[in-house]
């Protein structure tokens, strides 16, 4: 069966390296950050929220009909599309999951984490030019939120790491090592930092993998 080609933007296309790898100065936290949407909410439902967190990664299949529930009733709350998404991918429903993400990224686009759920759909679809389009062709958070001054230390991580996948992704290596160099010093334990970490250094094993599926296309 033959499998579509993966989608690269032209090089022409590509920002330069010195603007790609520009990082703006800003604040990073590991304290939770304030949501206007989340603190006008009654504390019964904030509860609510937590117990249906823990719920989706422990118990998936029963936080799902709740979730959905929720989403009913607050449509507008982005981090319910990211705890169903959760509860989907747990329970192997990987197309309903994508259309959530999509779903959560169409009501919240300028929610953080539904861009970035987004974008790693595409990364993972080959779609480059569209993960491009998705971040608004701005590669550095502080560009993307210029209103912003702090930022949570996993959303910085998670952002550095799709954006060094992204250039891995279209050839730009030395670039993404660059976007790991970063990674390494602010959030070294964080999942994408080894994900990063893994495509840019595959061990023995990886690399026969990879040089498999290479084969397999």
């Amino acid at each position: 069966m033959s499998k579509k080609r993966r989608k690269k933007p032209a090089r022409r296309q590509l920002p330069s390296e010195q603007d790609t790898v520009y990082i703006s100065e800003y604040e990073i936290t590991s304290e939770p950050l304030s949501d206007r949407r989340y603190d006008r909410l009654p504390d019964r439902v904030k509860e609510a929220f937590e117990q249906l967190y823990h719920l989706a990664q422990r118990r998936p299949r029963q936080a799902i009909p709740e979730l959905l529930e929720w989403i009913e009733k607050y449509p507008k709350i982005p981090m319910l599309y990211n705890y169903l998404s959760v509860a989907y991918s747990r329970t192997g429903q990987s197309e309903e999951m994508e259309a959530i993400v999509e779903e959560n990224y169409r009501r919240n686009p300028d929610y953080l984490f539904a861009r970035l759920n987004y974008a790693q759909l595409c990364l993972a679809k080959g779609d480059y030019e569209q993960v491009a389009a998705i971040l608004e062709h701005k590669f550095d958070l502080k560009r993307l939120y210029p209103k912003r001054k702090r930022f949570h230390i996993s959303e910085v991580a998670n952002f550095m790491g799709l954006i060094g996948l992204y250039f891995l992704g279209i050839g730009e290596r030395d670039v993404a090592e660059k976007y790991y160099e970063l990674l390494k010093q602010i959030a070294p334990k964080y999942p994408m930092t080894r994900q990063l970490r893994r495509q840019l250094f595959p061990n023995f094993l990886q690399r026969l993998l990879l040089r498999w599926s290479g084969q397999q296309r």
